[in-house]
């Protein structure tokens, strides 16, 4: 390839000129410079030059490129332009891929450099490989140009050399997966190595200007001293060029040269801390990584990023140098890792500047994981597998596990059109349990947690509205800085609250946050709006510990949350402790089996899955969802991981629609909620609860990887939301509150039949068997008298004269 192209007498001329600026600690000799800008910007021979390795391996770079635009190299062509817009920006983006595509590597290849594979090359001597490829890029360039519009020379001499301080060098971003390291891998074998960290952005501080030349004026004579900086750390001139005793330097603040400089701090990925080999319950790692230049301002806290840089480190405290002792010599031996990035690849934010090295926020699976995909797509029905693989060790609860994983999967958002493409309606899918202690809904969110691949579990009794939301912190150099919370961190992912109750008013924080999915930040001068696109899934308690029967939804949850926060939630799931002694025994028995290696968790045995086509005479013989998640055994359960990436597949690639019998039966049901909450005493019914059906019905459809929503899918989320909201429709049939009297008990009953019908608007007036029958059977005829006479006597139950009881509802 390098033999398609030769370089002309106008090409070496750059190299020669541009040497200097992309190796500005090299003199012609190869010899590290003593820090004089001067002796920097002073043109070198251009035989001295090619005497060079860098300058050579620069130059294979460049006929490289230039081969590959080819000898007409048309402005139209696609690696023209990212070359010619490289020159004009200053900054260019490639995969370590399209590099070895771009240069091969030669078993014949001459030099050490030439044979030694790109990426070791790389990792090993990343500032020597970013600058000579950087320097090839920028002469390929300059030919370009040269031949697109060839430059005016004047009359009889030579072309206009360049203005060097006018030179703007291309910075090199270079993405290269095979390099990608664990945050928690950082050690100090990987000092000036190149690596790539991924994890989530948890602060990010103001950008500052960092200085990279400094210019100083002798106090005496006046003679400008030219220095450079090292990572913003700077020393005086020791003696003044034209040997002034004594002198003394000022700084000529006019002519020092400066880059934009932001720090950021980098947390381990959610996914590398579970499947770490250490321990589970550690602190996650964080590090420290410089953006420069270009790179500034390129994420905020809460991405979910890759950062591609230099191992670098620096001094606790002292100078830089090594020179002489003093207090702070001892303490010189200590330093601290950071990374110097190069390339960011943001998985919200991608780079507009840049035309290649996409495709990392695209989800990639492996030949293996598809034909996995293939596989269980040939099940009749998905969903009862999901169900069966998903938390095991708690038995039964299988329309609480399908809600948890139809939240998981998520809707589809809905946006305006335009450039910005604000959010119309949400697709997170926010979900509510509710209940008694001890049901397992703890270890119900941890699960789900794990699964997601940006999950985060927190505890309400142990959070504040700054570790849900954002805080402002003050770093080492006295400024402030973002640090992102739970809600910001999980973004495009999920947050698990366990102890919801326990919050207080630090629940408030959440009102923002899981309708407009973003959160606003006012603190310390400090004013924005930061993303937090999370499914929020909580776990709470009522007021008194336990659901109590004998109260309202209100009554259960007064203090707990507030309304405007309980109409946030699409699904709210009531979890009672059911008195059957068959499912006692059932999970008795599951319980002392799990214990029990060898043996299986499942108390009967279990027949396949149902068959279940999208026919209409399917849709007509169905079953309920509860009945065919039951029958979907472990012997069908799905390993963690399998399990992962067929969910992570299905909320990435199904995109599916509504269909006309889907539209038909979520308006038909809405209207049915919205007539039945009518003077009922319940949850008013708006239009949150309308989107909540549509998102849920969607994500149904995801489950099976739909490309159309079906009915049938509407009728399962209709199964669910009622399976979980049945709390006000058993009010009067099941045990009330302990330590009553047997008369105080049927009161109760008959208040809260009573108030019922009234709200609904029956009537006010009611025969003494209808009364007996809604007290249920085993009520003694003397407790029967004894709470009529206590009605009758406080004016709340009176009889007429025909024999009928007329309730006095302000009694």
């Amino acid at each position: 390839m390098a033999g398609s192209w030769q370089p002309t007498q106008e090409d070496y001329r750059h190299l020669t000129e541009l040497f200097a600026v992309y190796f500005p600690q090299v003199d012609a000799d190869g010899e590290a410079a003593d820090g004089n800008m001067q002796q920097r910007r002073t043109p070198i021979n251009q035989p001295n030059i090619m005497s060079r390795e860098q300058a050579h391996e620069a130059l294979r770079w460049c006929s490289a490129i230039c081969s590959r635009l080819g000898p007409g190299a048309m402005a139209d062509s696609t690696f023209g332009q990212q070359v010619q817009r490289a020159i004009e920006v200053g900054r260019v983006r490639f995969t370590l891929g399209e590099l070895r595509l771009l240069r091969p590597a030669s078993p014949a290849a001459a030099g050490a450099a030439e044979a030694q594979d790109l990426g070791v090359r790389l990792s090993t001597q990343p500032d020597q490989f970013l600058a000579e490829f950087g320097l090839g890029l920028h002469v390929a360039g300059l030919a370009l140009t040269r031949r697109l519009r060839p430059p005016a020379t004047p009359q009889g001499g030579a072309p206009p050399a360049f203005d060097l301080s006018a030179v703007r060098r291309v910075d090199v971003e270079i993405v290269a997966p095979e390099l990608q390291k664990q945050v928690e891998a950082v050690r100090s074998d990987l000092i000036d190595r190149y690596v790539g960290l991924r994890g989530s952005v948890v602060r990010a501080a103001n950008i500052a200007p960092l200085i990279t030349e400094l210019n100083f004026t002798c106090g005496r004579c006046g003679s400008e001293v030219a220095t450079s900086s090292i990572e913003g750390r700077f020393e005086y001139p020791s003696n003044c060029p034209k040997k002034c005793r004594f002198a003394r330097f000022a700084v000529n603040r006019d002519k020092c040269k400066a880059i934009d400089w932001q720090r950021i701090r980098l947390q381990e990925d959610f996914a590398e801390l579970a499947t770490t080999s250490g321990p589970q319950r550690r602190m996650p790692r964080t590090v420290d990584c410089d953006l420069k230049r270009g790179l500034v301002g390129a994420c905020v806290p809460g991405d979910a990023v890759t950062l591609y840089g230099i191992v670098r480190c620096m001094p606790t405290s002292g100078t830089m140098s090594g020179g002489s002792e003093g207090r702070q010599a001892p303490t010189r031996s200590l330093y601290i890792l950071y990374l110097e990035v190069k390339a960011v690849v943001n998985s919200r934010r991608r780079d507009a500047s840049s035309s290649s090295g996409g495709g990392a926020d695209e989800e990639d699976f492996s030949p293996l994981q598809l034909e996995f995909i293939r596989e269980i797509h040939k099940e009749e029905e998905r969903l009862p597998v999901l169900v069966a693989s998903f938390c095991q060790h708690i038995y039964g609860q299988p329309l609480v596990k399908a809600a948890l994983l139809l939240a998981l999967l998520g809707g589809l958002p809905l946006r305006a059109e335009g450039v910005e493409r604000r959010l119309r309606r949400r697709g997170d899918i926010h979900v509510l349990l509710l209940g008694d202690p001890g049901l397992g809904k703890s270890e119900l969110l941890r699960a789900l947690a794990r699964l997601s691949h940006r999950g985060v579990y927190i505890s309400g009794n142990s959070s504040s509205t700054a570790g849900l939301t954002a805080s402002v912190v003050r770093d080492p150099s006295g400024e402030f800085a973002l640090e992102a919370g739970a809600l910001i961190l999980a973004d495009n992912g999920l947050c698990c609250i366990d102890e919801f109750d326990k919050m207080g008013q630090d629940q408030q924080a959440l009102l923002e946050a899981m309708e407009q999915q973003t959160v606003s930040i006012a603190k310390a001068g400090i004013v924005c709006t930061l993303p937090a696109r999370t499914t929020v899934v909580t776990a709470a308690n009522p007021s008194k510990g336990s659901w109590d029967m004998s109260l309202t939804l209100s009554q259960n949850l007064k203090g707990v949350m507030s309304e405007a926060l309980l109409s946030r939630f699409d699904v709210i799931f009531l979890m009672r402790n059911q008195d059957q002694q068959s499912h006692d025994a059932a999970l008795s028995r599951h319980i002392v089996n799990r214990r029990m290696p060898g043996v299986a968790g499942d108390v009967e045995g279990l027949a396949p899955a149902e068959d279940r086509f999208m026919t209409r005479e399917a849709e007509m013989d169905r079953t309920e969802l509860k009945v065919r998640l039951a029958k979907a055994g472990k012997d069908s359960a799905l390993p963690m991981e399998l399990l992962q990436t067929y969910l992570r597949y299905a909320r990435h690639y199904a995109q599916p629609c509504l269909g006309k019998a889907a539209r038909a039966r979520i308006k038909e049901f809405y209207m049915e909620r919205k007539n039945a909450a009518q003077g009922s005493g319940s949850l008013p019914v708006t239009p949150r609860q309308l989107e909540a059906l549509i998102r849920l019905s969607e994500a149904r459809a995801k489950a099976e990887l739909r490309r159309v929503v079906l009915a049938s899918d509407v009728e399962d989320v209709i199964e669910i939301l009622r399976s979980g909201s049945d709390f006000q429709e058993e009010f009067s049939s099941v045990p009330l509150r302990k330590g009553k009297s047997k008369a105080n008990v049927v009161i109760d009953k008959l208040m809260q039949y009573m108030n019922r019908r009234v709200k609904m608007g029956a009537g006010k007036e009611f025969r003494e068997q209808e009364l007996k029958d809604q007290c249920g059977r085993g009520v003694e005829p003397k407790e029967w008298d004894k709470a009529f006479s206590m009605l009758n006597n406080g004016g709340a139950l009176l009889l007429n004269g025909s024999g009928i009881y007329e309730f006095n509802a302000a009694a």
